[in-house]
């Protein structure tokens, strides 16, 4: 696919590419650290309950302190906050090494870890429309996306599983020490460039006000909102297939639960075709547009998994796809096929919402609201997510596997239309998108 000359500019940035080194530097040390976690906890206790503690120490603090956290992030000058963010995560790695073998040093860090991502992540994420023109948020936050599945794979798939292997998982932390360190090199180089007028803030308004106007811009502005509303849906629900994934490759594909590739590698190449389409398609058709088509191929895709066995005899009766010929002649299960089949559209449809719905908040928010903006959003994602995440694997021990991903999606679709045509939530249907004022202005964002 051919690069548009916008984007080719837009990698040229200096301050935006920083920013992408700084994050891929930044993201592999932090799912390094999770995996080594992980990997200490289990085999330090062999208790899946501890497992759950690890999860909720990560998942607590952004439920509490979210959305007050992102409105002082909002307040403190970007370059300290992104800066002092991969400092203070540093500090914490390094203490992991000397702490390890200690449970609730182990919580307790990991919950220090997060609470640093309350503060960071939204700076981070409102920085992009700081640095970039408005017409190129969509190739911006798509390749944002990128480095953030970047990170994942270096982290943990290539970093923490070699380490650990070949030394132990302290020498994981020491590695995470060095990149979160060099994360805040880089990014000290790329807040050097900011402008005066990207750096300040309106000095008249406090914290309440900051985060009541936060709120105020999700009663306003409808787009804004659902864009909101369907990217923490979908993030609810990815959360879901993955903590799914292992039983349904056993008890469906009928493979090993260590075999999940067949089902993540094509929503991986979905994923990737995702981040090239996004951008266009944000500009030719409108970025809500994608969000809202994105969100019903998700949910499609979802219940088709839910579904695959009826899905699987349908393709044989109706459509010649030559799925018999592979399993006869390659020795692969129809269903696995079928399966493969639904998870790039799966990868590509999420990949599509996370990108087109932080364009929405990036157009709608004025600049100095959008770290409580965004992190009111990740608030809402962690908090909609900790029930479904505590229950999920029992409510699949009873019904299975694809009946949960089925209730999950069809429960999902109520909700969705819920929220978009009623009344009671939201703002009405002819509120207006434009940006709202600037705070201390009365003048556009």
């Amino acid at each position: 696919m051919e690069i548009e000359p916008e984007d080719i500019r837009l990698l040229r940035n200096a301050r935006f590419r920083r920013l992408l080194e700084a994050r891929v530097l930044g993201q592999t040390a932090q799912n390094a650290m999770l995996y080594a976690l992980l990997i200490l906890v289990v085999r330090d206790t062999g208790s899946s309950l501890k497992s759950t503690f690890l999860i909720v120490a990560f998942t607590l603090p952004p439920i509490i302190l979210g959305i007050p956290a992102g409105a002082i992030a909002d307040l403190l000058p970007r370059r300290l906050t992104l800066t002092l963010g991969y400092l203070l995560r540093g500090a914490i790695v390094t203490a992991l090494i000397f702490y390890s073998h200690d449970l609730v040093y182990i919580y307790l860090l990991a919950a220090a870890s997060s609470v640093v991502g309350l503060f960071f992540s939204p700076a981070e994420a409102a920085v992009v429309p700081a640095v970039v023109r408005r017409d190129q948020l969509p190739a911006a936050n798509s390749l944002m996306v990128l480095s953030l599945i970047l990170g994942q794979i270096a982290g943990m798939v290539v970093l923490a599983p070699l380490l650990i292997k070949l030394v132990d998982p302290r020498a994981v932390f020491v590695a995470g020490a060095g990149l979160f360190l060099a994360a805040a090199y880089v990014m000290g180089w790329m807040t050097g460039g900011f402008t005066r007028a990207e750096d300040e803030k309106p000095p008249s308004i406090g914290f309440v006000e900051a985060m009541r106007e936060g709120f105020q811009i999700l009663r306003t502005n409808r787009h804004a909102y659902l864009a909101i509303m369907y990217l923490t849906m979908a993030l609810a629900l990815s959360r879901v297939l993955v903590i799914l994934l292992p039983q349904y490759t056993e008890d469906v594909l009928h493979i090993r639960p260590e075999d999940t590739v067949f089902v993540a590698a094509p929503a991986a190449i979905g994923a990737g075709l995702g981040l090239l389409l996004a951008p266009p398609a944000t500009r030719f058709l409108g970025a809500w547009r994608v969000v809202a088509g994105g969100l019903v191929l998700f949910l499609l895709g979802l219940a088709a998994l839910g579904l695959v066995i009826y899905v699987r005899d349908f393709i044989e009766a109706h459509l010649n796809l030559g799925i018999s010929f592979v399993e006869r002649e390659v020795g692969v299960s129809s269903v696995i096929t079928v399966t493969m089949l639904l998870a790039a559209p799966l990868g590509f449809a999420f990949t599509l919402v996370n990108v087109a719905s932080r364009v929405v908040m990036n157009e709608q928010a004025p600049q100095e609201a959008q770290g409580r903006v965004f992190a009111m959003q990740m608030a809402l994602g962690d908090f909609v997510s900790l029930l479904p995440l505590l229950i999920v694997g029992v409510v699949a021990d009873v019904v299975g596997a694809r009946a949960t991903l089925l209730a999950a999606a069809v429960g999902v679709t109520a909700v969705a239309g819920w929220l978009t045509f009623s009344r009671r939530f939201g703002p009405p249907d002819g509120a207006a998108p434009e940006p709202v004022p600037r705070l201390g202005t009365g003048e556009p964002g």
